[in-house]
């Protein structure tokens, strides 16, 4: 079955200062983020890259955040490491059920290749389709969320985690062991009504695309 959904695939910046063993534990991390967002890690390669599929287009974007928030926050937990993902998420129409054999359509290559790109730049998220109409919207977001990170401290990195689970001020204050005013200013300060703005427009542009491929 040929369905819409979104290939992600990343590589650990900084990844060579960080050894071996903070890798694997951190790629632990990441894939049990991955699974409880429901998608499904395809492939783990050259230590420090990965490649994953989620059939929900809509979600790629949280979970891609939730990715470079959890690295970002591991860096400087366990080795005071300045580390991000480089993101290359890919959406469009994928052939169903995701198995190592169907698993290089068109929606891979197009992800594998915006990593390509980044690569060759200090950009850290890019989101592509097919319709280069609705690229000039998802290029936009990817730039302005690569403003936001930029600027993210830790403490403002630990509230937007909590954020984008969906948890609220007060469940984030306690699990932080904070005052609710001082997690308020934290979320004022990161950006996260913008952050909500770019969640908008960026399920508008998906729902254009599936608009005009259904």
């Amino acid at each position: 079955m040929i369905k819409q959904g979104a290939v992600i695939t990343a590589d650990i910046v900084n990844s060579t200062a960080m050894g071996g063993g903070l890798i694997t534990a951190l790629g632990t991390a990441l894939e049990n983020i991955i699974q409880a967002n429901q998608a499904k890690m395809l492939s783990y390669y050259r230590g420090d890259s990965f490649q994953c599929y989620i059939s929900d287009p809509y979600a790629a974007f949280r979970l891609a955040l939730l990715l470079r928030t959890e690295t970002k926050l591991f860096g400087q937990k366990y080795s005071g490491i300045s580390t991000d993902l480089k993101i290359s998420i890919g959406i469009g129409r994928i052939e169903t059920p995701v198995t190592p054999k169907t698993a290089h359509g068109e929606t891979f290559v197009l992800s594998g290749r915006g990593l390509d790109q980044l690569e060759k730049s200090e950009r850290r998220l890019l989101i592509q389709g097919k319709d280069e109409r609705m690229n000039i919207a998802l290029e936009a977001i990817s730039l302005f969320v690569d403003y936001l990170f930029d600027a993210l401290t830790n403490k403002q990195a630990e509230v937007l985690q909590h954020l984008l689970m969906d948890r609220n001020q007060m469940e984030t204050a306690v699990l932080l062991n904070k005052s609710q005013s001082t997690v308020n200013k934290h979320i004022q300060s990161l950006g996260w009504k913008q952050i909500e703005e770019l969640f908008r427009l960026y399920q508008k542009t998906i729902q254009q695309i599936n608009h005009n491929h259904g």
